[in-house]
């Protein structure tokens, strides 16, 4: 009996490990599609600012923004830097443009910029 419940542990560790490395190998790929090109053509009011540490450690959102490549985050930068509009809203919410980590379309046309 004790082989078998090893044998379980084991099992079901093993799982937990390999389901881990195949998320962070996916959170790359969870880099909203076609983001940079919704920030620049953004013309909305509906601008929500949240603080990244505001989200818990296992919010989807969150892992994305953490796991996000050097490239992906100087696309979203330079995206922002283009739309003037944009740029002024975030300016005038005191928002400093390089801690910018992460940016979503919301469901009703808004847009959510995520600081670090």
């Amino acid at each position: 009996m004790n082989r078998i419940a090893r044998a379980t542990v084991i099992g079901a560790l093993s799982a937990l490990t390999f389901g881990g490395i195949a998320q962070a190998a996916s959170v790359e790929m969870n880099w909203p599609k076609q983001i940079e090109q919704t920030v620049r053509g953004f013309k909305g009011n509906k601008l929500r600012i949240v603080n990244v540490d505001t989200l818990s450690r296992q919010d989807q959102t969150r892992s994305w923004i953490d796991e996000a490549t050097p490239q992906q985050r100087a696309a979203l930068h330079s995206a922002v830097q283009s739309n003037k509009p944009l740029v002024a809203k975030l300016k005038a919410h005191d928002v400093e443009l390089n801690n910018i980590a992460g940016a979503e379309q919301a469901a009703d046309g808004g847009l959510t910029i995520y600081l670090r």
